[in-house]
C-alpha cells in the first residue's frame, strides 16, 4: 500500500510539473509538435529519478500526452467540433489527431516548432464536424 502511495503522489507530481514544463513563463506558451511527438514516444516531459523503469516513464509520457489532448479536445468541445457526437472511443480520437499531425511532421520540417495546438483545432475541425 505505501510503495502505491508513493507511485500515485510521484505520478500526481509529474503531473503538475508537466503542466509547468509543457509552457514557459512567455504569456503565448505554445507547445511545439515535436514535444507532443516526445510524448508519443514514450519521452516525457520532466526528467524522472533514475528509480523510474523504461516501463513506468512511458506510462507517464503516455498520461501526459493523454492529458494534453484532452485539454484541446475540451476546450472546442461542442461549439468548435464534436468528438462527443461521433461515438469514437477517447484513444481512437488520440490515434487518429497523432497520425494526423504525425503527416504534418513528415510533410514539412517546419511543422516541428508549430504550435500544436492549432494544428490540433485545424484537425479537430475537418474530424469532428458538428453537424
Amino acid at each position: 500500500m505505501p510503495f502505491r502511495l508513493v507511485v500515485v503522489t510521484t505520478s500526481l507530481f509529474s503531473a503538475l510539473v508537466s503542466g509547468a514544463a509543457l509552457g514557459t513563463a512567455d504569456q503565448n506558451a505554445r507547445v511545439p509538435l515535436d514535444r507532443l511527438q516526445a510524448l508519443a514516444n514514450g519521452n516525457p516531459v520532466t526528467p524522472l529519478p533514475p528509480a523510474f523503469s523504461a516501463q513506468a516513464a512511458k506510462g507517464i509520457a503516455s498520461e501526459q500526452l493523454a492529458m494534453y489532448l484532452a485539454g484541446v479536445i475540451d476546450s472546442g468541445e461542442g461549439q468548435s467540433w464534436c468528438v462527443a457526437a461521433s461515438n469514437v472511443p477517447p484513444h481512437e480520437v488520440n490515434q487518429q489527431l497523432l497520425a494526423a499531425l504525425q503527416r504534418d511532421l513528415q510533410q514539412k520540417k517546419s511543422a516541428a516548432k508549430a504550435n500544436s495546438a492549432v494544428l490540433l483545432v485545424s484537425k479537430l475541425r475537418a474530424l469532428f464536424p458538428c453537424s
